[in-house]
């Protein structure tokens, strides 16, 4: 039905069309607190974007039956494709079929009380004209809800998502066994690995997608509270490059390589990763590697001690200006990297070698001898390091240049 069909004129028509259009924010919003406050399981204050999912699909769904109402392009093939991804996804995020039925009983009725309440407001709309309307709504958002159903179907085909999940829940537990980890495998179809590597995983905020594109032969954890993969063989060939592309639509931290039995590990300092990157201490990447990152971690997460070391030993640098001992202190570790050979020093921070003569001996001259002793080594660069990264230069981006003045 359309509203030229209750006995409008083409103004009146596109006129009560234009007023449907402009109720759809409102409409959308109070149907989403209605599920929300319904159905809590379908909110998830750790994902935001889930919200945004929800909002969207509420909005797809009763913004195009107003385009269809007001004579309109409602793009019925698109929003058959939208809702079928959206039941993929409600699916292996493990939602409750049950659960997201519900959310669409409860938005037709919205949906049906504020579109008969505007149509109905209108001069000339009889009541019989306002009740098709509501039977046009019930029409329409079944056909969503089979398309929704089509797609949650076949994400469970075979039980192989359930087996899958059954899995990696398995995998990241505490203490699992390997035969047990072979059944459940086989009945998953998935093949088990000599090593794997558990991926810890946020949604980009900048990216609205309904299906994130994962690896192939990952096993799928999105239906966790906080989501990962577990991939095969991580240090396989060409897989760093494949994840960097694989999970483009992810900030993700890949946890070390570990065996079979102990996932739960490479979850755990993957987790602490994405924290840390979150923090922006690991630097601007959207993919790390604990790999890459295991002293910075380490540290990281030893914060009170760091913090004490780091008071103990750079302290004498408290009384310089900012630019003065930023610039001692990254010439500092880049000496204790390279045996204080003031060529190769200069070749990293790009200065010239007299410059770091220059500053290694202010250094001497503050902190004495015992940044020379190689017992101490590895507890100034440690202490450096630290500092480093949690109290960043005054410009980070642009190395010292030139000499110093204390």
């Amino acid at each position: 039905m359309r509203l030229t069909d209750l006995d409008l004129t083409e103004d009146q028509a596109a006129e009560l069309g234009e007023a449907l259009r402009g109720s759809l924010p409102e409409v959308t919003a109070e149907a989403v607190r209605e599920i929300e406050n319904q159905i809590p399981t379908l909110v998830r204050p750790h994902d935001p974007r889930y919200a945004a999912f929800l909002a969207q699909a509420v909005q797809w769904g009763i913004g195009r039956f107003i385009e269809l109402l007001a004579g309109g392009d409602a793009h019925l093939e698109e929003l058959h494709d939208f809702y079928r991804d959206l039941g993929e996804l409600l699916a292996e995020e493990g939602v409750a079929q049950d659960d997201w039925q519900a959310t669409f009983r409860i938005s037709t009725g919205v949906a049906i009380n504020r579109l008969t309440e505007a149509v109905g407001s209108h001069p000339g709309v009889t009541p019989t004209a306002i009740a098709r309307v509501a039977q046009d709504v019930l029409y329409y958002l079944e056909q969503i809800t089979g398309a929704m159903t089509e797609g949650y179907a076949g994400a469970r085909v075979g039980d192989t998502l359930h087996h899958r999940r059954k899995l990696l829940d398995l995998l990241i537990g505490e203490g699992p066994r390997p035969e047990d980890i072979h059944q459940v495998a086989a009945e998953a179809g998935w093949p088990v690995p000599r090593t794997i590597a558990v991926v810890a995983l946020r949604r980009r905020t900048d990216i609205v997608k309904l299906r994130p594109a994962l690896p192939a032969d990952a096993l799928p954890g999105l239906h966790l509270p906080d989501p990962c993969i577990v991939i095969p063989d991580p240090a396989g060939p060409g897989r760093r490059h494949g994840l960097a592309t694989e999970l483009r639509d992810w900030t993700a931290a890949v946890g070390p390589t570990v065996g079979i039995t102990d996932a739960a590990r490479s979850l755990r300092w993957a987790r602490r990763a994405l924290d840390l990157s979150a923090e922006g201490l690991l630097g601007g990447d959207r993919l790390f590697h604990t790999d890459d990152h295991t002293l910075p971690i380490v540290l990281l997460h030893g914060g009170e001690m760091m913090e004490h070391l780091v008071d103990t030993l750079l302290s004498p640098v408290d009384a310089l200006r900012t630019t003065t001992r930023d610039a001692l202190l990254e010439t500092l570790l880049r000496c204790l990297q390279c045996g204080f050979n003031a060529s190769d020093v200069a070749a990293r921070l790009r200065l010239h070698p007299q410059s770091i003569r220059y500053r290694i001996r202010q250094l001497e001259e503050v902190f004495g001898p015992a940044i020379r002793d190689p017992e101490r080594n590895f507890e100034y660069q440690a202490a450096l390091t630290y500092r480093l990264r949690t109290r960043p230069r005054t410009n980070p981006e642009d190395p010292p240049q030139g000499d110093i003045e204390t």
